[in-house]
């Protein structure tokens, strides 16, 4: 028996492939919940060292280091993304934040994800939720936190039409079979006028 063990997501194995859009669901990531004043250096010198970048100060963005990402959730509180190869843990976060004022708690396994792909992919989230279903609404590599259905989410841009959704897993289930009808209610896309 294998002492790893594969972290599971309530949605994974599940598809979805419907007009201009694929959903799948993803595995838990190793997701951190970190708080602390943005005025502490200290926490910006830890993660620089550990991840390879500071905590974003923009609303809604994103900092991308050499293993892992953060996403900006408010203005004292950050979601680290690690990578899920697992060369970097809760653990070692920890160690290196322990001599500042940040408060650090994993999320991962209380979070399902859900990949949404395909140029209907912004106009599906649109159809749930305030954000506009074109890309100024959030821009790739940014985030933003909102509801979804009757979901709180966040979902992240990775690029002009590909994005994560995060949602809680109780939660997981219920948005699924949102995504499911609202997906089967898309229009094909309109090929562009010449």
């Amino acid at each position: 028996m294998s002492s790893e063990i594969q972290a599971r997501g309530p949605l994974d194995g599940r598809q979805i492939q419907a007009n201009g859009v694929r959903l799948a669901g993803l595995p838990s990531a190793a997701l951190v919940n970190v708080r602390g004043p943005i005025a502490d250096a200290a926490i910006d010198k830890a993660l620089k060292r550990v991840i390879g970048c500071q905590r974003p100060t923009r609303p809604n963005s994103i900092e991308v280091g050499k293993a892992g990402r953060i996403l900006w959730l408010g203005p004292d509180e950050w979601l680290v993304e690690l990578p899920t190869d697992g060369a970097l843990d809760q653990t070692a976060l920890e160690a290196a934040l322990a001599s500042t004022q940040a408060t650090v708690c994993a999320v991962g396994a209380g979070l399902a994800r859900v990949s949404v792909e395909g140029s209907q992919a912004r106009w599906l989230l649109a159809a749930g939720s305030p954000l506009a279903g074109d890309r100024t609404a959030i821009a790739a590599g940014d985030c933003a936190q909102t509801r979804l259905a009757h979901a709180s989410v966040i979902v992240v841009a990775e690029s002009a039409d590909a994005l994560t959704v995060l949602v809680r897993r109780s939660m997981a289930g219920y948005l699924w079979q949102w995504f499911e009808a609202a997906s089967a209610r898309l229009e094909p896309a309109q090929p562009a006028a010449s």
